[in-house]
């Protein structure tokens, strides 16, 4: 259910861990459920009905795994259900806790790879890395190691949630660094590309309310602050040029170097994926069923049988068809928009999605666990305009 960190043993036990949450805060998300306006309402119910009929249909008209099936089908209503759990600052600081601890472990051993291991070791750290299925661990130039692990997925919009979810100004530097240091180590494309957009859309934002100010330029009164403007806007502009800049180039590398596999790889996937999804009309209405898996070989990858894929979005798709495929989104969507109300917390999400969406982050525990750490804040960030009683 979870590839979220680095450890099998831990991986079971945060997927226990969300569990326990579900079933401790039953009574709390049936009450929220049954007190939702009518839409809302209507369409959690069209949905768990729309999964309840996929389970059969795909167990015995389509001949898929049940345990496979019953895992996919529990995945899609937590997803939808994580809207319904209470807000609590402690899912914050908890997320932020971990998230920070798992930074600091790859940025232990990152050093220590590259100052005091030999080649020796760091072959065998990455075969059994490898052999445990737990990521991979590899360098380009022999100087600095991507340590790609289970876990990294939550780094980005860790950094991200830190920047407003700490109001202690030492703390957030600490935490924010610690996180943006783990991101860059764990050199996964999306991840930066994330980072980059969050901070030239405020770039951009500050720019436009800038502009939108001329009129009170005009008056005069956009003069009487203009120095603290212009240093304001110099330091953002150099921030991001700062982090932007060497980001563009290190992105130019690594798409040179994934050109070669990893975007083919993944455009093979979207052809395989489309091509099973679309053997007939009623698959790719209604999709091969919870927990299908391929009988397909290629030269990228063998996918016999094969429940991981990068593309997870058009893997469920695959599995669901594009008729529930359309209803998830709309309810996902309208759910976003009626139980967040900050415009921080969209952008933040929007963020994790422009990283997520090419990774296996959307339809599994970390895109829970990020519903549930997004509400939370959404609910600190709102309450009269302050943390108040949800500091961290």
């Amino acid at each position: 259910m979870t590839r979220q960190y680095p450890f099998p043993e831990l991986s079971g036990f945060i997927s226990v861990g969300i569990v326990l949450v579900f079933a401790f805060s039953a009574l709390f998300v049936l009450n929220n459920i049954l007190k939702s306006e009518g839409t809302i309402k209507k369409l959690f119910i069209l949905n768990i009905a729309f999964l309840i009929v996929l389970v059969p249909y795909s167990i015995f008209l389509k001949g898929n795994d049940l345990g496979i099936a019953l895992r996919f089908f529990i995945i899609l209503v937590l997803v939808l259900t994580s809207f319904f759990l209470p807000r609590k600052k402690f899912f914050v600081n908890a997320f932020l806790v971990i998230a920070t601890l798992h930074s600091l472990f790859i940025i232990i051993f990152e050093l220590y790879i590259v100052f005091f291991s030999d080649p020796a070791f760091q072959t065998h750290i990455r075969n059994t890395v490898l052999h445990l299925g737990l990521g991979d661990i590899y360098t380009y130039n022999g100087y600095f190691y991507r340590i790609q692990i289970k876990g990294n997925a939550i780094l980005p919009i860790a950094f991200l949630v830190s920047l407003f979810a700490i109001t202690e100004k030492r703390l957030k530097v600490t935490v924010a660094t610690i996180l943006f240091l783990g991101t860059f180590i764990a050199g996964n494309l999306a991840f930066l590309v994330a980072i980059a957009a969050y901070f030239l859309f405020y770039l951009f934002i500050y720019l436009f309310k800038l502009l939108r100010s001329k009129r009170e330029m005009v008056k005069g009164k956009f003069f009487k602050d203009v120095k603290r403007t212009v240093i304001s806007l110099t330091v953002l502009i150099s921030f991001t040029l700062a982090i932007c800049i060497p980001m563009f180039n290190y992105l130019n590398d690594v798409i040179v170097r994934k050109s070669e596999y990893s975007i083919p790889a993944r455009f093979d996937q979207v052809e395989v994926l489309f091509d099973d999804l679309f053997e007939s009309p009623s698959s790719a209405l209604f999709g091969q069923g919870l927990g299908n898996t391929l009988q397909v070989e290629t030269e990228y990858r063998d996918y016999t049988n094969n429940t991981y894929f990068e593309l997870q979005t058009l893997y469920i798709l695959n599995q669901v068809g594009i008729l529930y495929m359309i209803l998830f989104v709309i309810t996902k969507a309208f759910f976003v928009y009626k139980f967040w109300n900050n415009s921080k917390v969209y952008v933040l999400y929007g963020c994790y999605l422009l990283y997520a969406l090419s990774n296996p982050y959307v339809f599994d525990t970390t895109n829970i666990i990020i519903l549930i750490v997004l509400s939370s804040l959404n609910k600190l960030l709102t309450k009269e305009g302050t943390f108040n009683e949800g500091k961290v």
